[in-house]
C-alpha cells in the first residue's frame, strides 16, 4: 500500500494528486503482485482500514509539516509485522525524529525514493542501499546520501493505479474541472537565497535534470484531466525544449490546458510564448517576490525592479494569465514597502497574485540571515517575523494587499482575459466562480469558529 496520510492540501483542498508517491508506486510495479494507492484526502477511513490481509509493504509519503499528529497516527497504526517505509521532504529533514516517534517504521528514505524503494523491494541488504536510515542493534544508521543523477524518461505515474478523480477546488468546494500534475524536470538551476527547493533536503544543490520533450508529451497523451499543472521549478529554462513540447502537443492533437512555473527571462523568447499559447498553455506562474530592489538583491534573484518592468512590457501582451508570486515579511522591509506590492503588480500587468509569508527551511541559508539580523525571529513552524511587525500584523498586511490588488475593475478585466484567452469556457469560468464563492464562505465560517474558540479559551482563563 502506498499511503498519502493527509486530510487536506495546503489550501484546504484536495485537487493535487500525490505525484511523488505515485511515481514510487510505478517503480514498484515489477516487484509487487498488487499495489493500492490510498489518498486519505478522498477517504473516510484511516490508513490501517485499507490494509489487505496479504499486504506486506507500506510506503507513506511525509512531505509537509502539517497534520503531523494525524500523519504520525496513520504510520503508527500499521502492524509491526508489516514492513513500513516512509519518505518525503519533511521526513528527510529529520530522520532521527521520525524513526524515534514511529517505532514500527523499518526504513526512512531520504530524498528521491523511486530507486531506493526498488532496492528495498527486491531484498537488497539495507547496508548496501544509499540514502536510507534505519535501526540496527538499537542504534540508528544513516547510510551515505544517494546522489541525484539524470532523471529518467520513465519517471511518471502509472495512472491506472489511481482510484480518484482530482478536481480544481477552493477551500474544499469543487468546480468539476479535473486536474492532474506532470513532473517534466527536477531541480532548479538558480540560487535564490530564500528557496530550499533547489536543494535536496540535506542541503546539497540538486542538479537540474529534465526529461526529454518526447517523454513529457508521451505522458500527456495518457492524462485525462482538463487542466495539467507542471511541477517543474522552471519549465521554460531551456526555451527550445519548451517550444518542442508545445509543437508536439499540437502535432499529436492533445487538447488540454497547461499551467507552468517560469521566470521573467522567457520574455526574450516571445516566439516560444506564441507556440505555448497555441498548444494550450494558459498560465505562467512567475516568481517576482518583492517590489524592493534591496530585497531582490539580498535574495539573489538575478534581476531588479527595472528589469522586471522591462520584461513585463512584453509579457503583458500574452493571452496567458500572468500569476505573480510575492513574499511578505522580507527582511528589512517596512509595512509601507510591503503595501507597494499591489500597485507594483498592477503596473506590471500581473493578472493574479500569490502572497506567501517568509519562511525558513533547513539548509536554505535564510536561517543564518535571520540570526544575523537584530529584531528578527523564526517561529516554531519556521515563519519569520520581527519586533516591529508580528505574525498577526503580517496577516493584516496581507489582507490589505489583497483588497488593493483585487479591485472590482481588476476582477472584471481578469474575467474578460480568462474568456478571451481561452483559459476557461464561459461554463468553466462560472463553475470556478461558484466554487470560489463557496470556498470563501467556508473559509469565513472556519475563521469565525477559530475566533469563537479563542474567545472561549480566554474567558476560561
Amino acid at each position: 500500500m502506498c499511503l498519502y496520510p493527509y486530510r487536506e492540501d495546503l489550501k484546504r483542498g484536495r485537487y493535487y494528486p500525490p505525484v511523488g508517491l505515485e511515481i514510487v508506486a510505478r517503480a514498484l510495479r515489477d516487484h509487487c503482485a498488487k499495489i493500492d494507492v490510498v489518498d486519505l484526502r478522498h477517504e473516510r477511513g484511516v490508513g490501517v482500514d485499507f490494509l489487505r490481509e496479504d499486504t506486506d509493504l507500506v510506503c507513506a509519503s511525509v512531505n509537509w509539516d502539517r497534520d503531523i499528529e494525524f500523519v504520525r497516527e496513520q504510520i503508527n497504526s500499521v502492524p509491526a509485522e508489516t514492513f513500513t517505509v516512509i519518505g518525503g521532504r519533511h521526513a528527510t529533514e529529520d530522520p532521527e525524529k521520525w524513526l524515534a516517534e514511529c517505532p514500527n517504521v523499518d526504513v526512512l528514505v531520504r530524498g528521491d525514493g523511486e530507486e531506493a524503494i526498488v532496492e528495498i523491494a527486491r531484498g537488497d541488504a539495507l547496508e548496501s542501499i544509499a540514502g536510507i536510515s534505519y535501526r540496527r542493534g538499537g542504534e540508528m544508521v544513516h547510510n551515505p546520501n544517494r546522489r541525484c543523477g539524470q532523471i529518467s524518461d520513465e519517471i511518471y505515474p502509472d495512472r491506472s493505479l489511481r482510484r480518484y478523480s482530482y478536481d480544481l477546488d477552493f477551500e474544499g468546494a469543487g468546480s468539476g474541472i479535473t486536474v492532474d500534475a506532470v513532473a517534466g524536470s527536477r531541480g532548479c538551476p538558480f540560487n535564490c537565497r530564500f528557496c530550499s527547493f533547489n536543494l535536496n533536503p540535506w542541503g546539497e544543490k540538486r542538479p537540474y535534470s529534465e526529461r526529454s520533450a518526447e517523454s513529457v508529451v508521451e505522458e500527456l497523451e495518457k492524462v485525462d484531466a482538463d487542466l495539467v499543472i507542471f511541477t517543474d521549478d522552471v519549465f521554460t529554462h531551456h526555451p527550445e525544449r519548451a517550444a518542442r513540447i508545445a509543437e508536439l502537443i499540437v502535432e499529436r492533437g492533445i487538447r488540454k490546458r497547461f499551467v507552468v512555473n517560469s521566470r521573467i527571462e522567457i520574455s526574450r523568447r516571445m516566439d516560444v510564448i506564441r507556440k505555448m499559447e497555441k498548444a494550450g498553455f494558459v498560465a505562467l506562474l512567475l516568481g517576482i517576490e518583492s517590489s524592493q530592489d534591496k530585497t531582490l538583491k539580498s535574495m539573489n534573484k538575478g534581476f531588479d525592479t527595472a528589469k522586471i518592468v522591462e520584461r513585463f512590457d512584453k509579457l503583458r501582451h500574452t493571452s496567458m494569465i500572468l500569476h505573480g508570486y510575492f513574499i511578505l515579511g522580507c527582511i528589512g522591509e517596512t509595512e509601507e514597502e510591503m503595501l507597494e506590492i499591489a500597485p507594483f503588480a498592477h503596473k506590471l500587468g500581473v493578472d493574479t497574485l500569490g502572497l506567501s509569508p517568509l519562511r525558513t527551511h533547513p539548509h536554505d541559508g535564510l536561517s543564518q540571515l535571520v540570526a544575523e539580523t537584530p529584531g528578527y525571529h523564526v517561529s516554531s513552524s519556521g515563519f519569520v517575523y520581527s519586533d516591529e511587525i508580528s505574525r498577526e500584523r503580517l496577516r493584516e498586511i496581507r489582507r490589505k494587499v489583497w483588497r488593493r490588488f483585487y479591485t472590482p475593475g481588476h476582477m472584471l478585466r481578469l474575467a474578460w482575459k480568462f474568456l478571451r484567452g481561452g483559459v476557461f469556457t464561459p461554463r468553466m469560468l462560472l463553475r470556478v466562480l461558484l466554487a470560489a464563492g463557496r470556498g470563501e464562505l467556508a473559509r469565513r465560517r472556519r475563521r469565525r469558529e477559530r475566533r469563537r474558540q479563542r474567545s472561549q479559551r480566554l474567558a476560561g482563563r
